[in-house]
């Protein structure tokens, strides 16, 4: 049962993607098969982003928009965490813009929405 529940859990978060990665090494790969893929871009938004990469995460988040958008849930999030990487570089305007767009989506996919509304009243700060 543990099982079906995690498989489910992990399905829905796009963890079944066949384009999926969870390393760095996996997610360059990824983009080597599909270029327009988004999600390996935005994984790999993700890994800079926890290394403090945030040029470099930034432009991957980018990436992710340009992509296929699949799934759909990549266009809200890469949004939010843009906005993420304006606020700790100290750039507030353009944070509320990323957030702002990730509101316009209206996708609430893993909590998008909640953290873009969380971040335009207060500002995104690294734990």
């Amino acid at each position: 049962m543990k099982f079906l529940l995690l498989a489910a859990l992990f399905s829905t978060l796009g963890f079944g993607q066949s384009n999926d990665c969870d390393t760095l090494d996996k997610c360059q790969e990824a983009i080597k098969t599909d270029w327009r893929a988004s999600l390996p871009h935005f994984r790999l938004g993700g890994i800079y982003f926890r290394q403090g990469n945030y040029t470099q995460a930034a432009n991957e988040f980018r990436q992710s928009l340009t992509g296929d958008l699949q799934p759909k849930w990549i266009e809200a999030l890469a949004h939010v965490e843009l906005g993420k990487i304006f606020d700790v570089t100290k750039q507030r305007d353009r944070a509320l813009n990323e957030y702002r767009l990730a509101l316009r989506t209206k996708d609430n996919t893993h909590g998008a929405l909640d953290e873009a509304n969380q971040y335009t009243q207060t500002p995104y700060q690294v734990e």
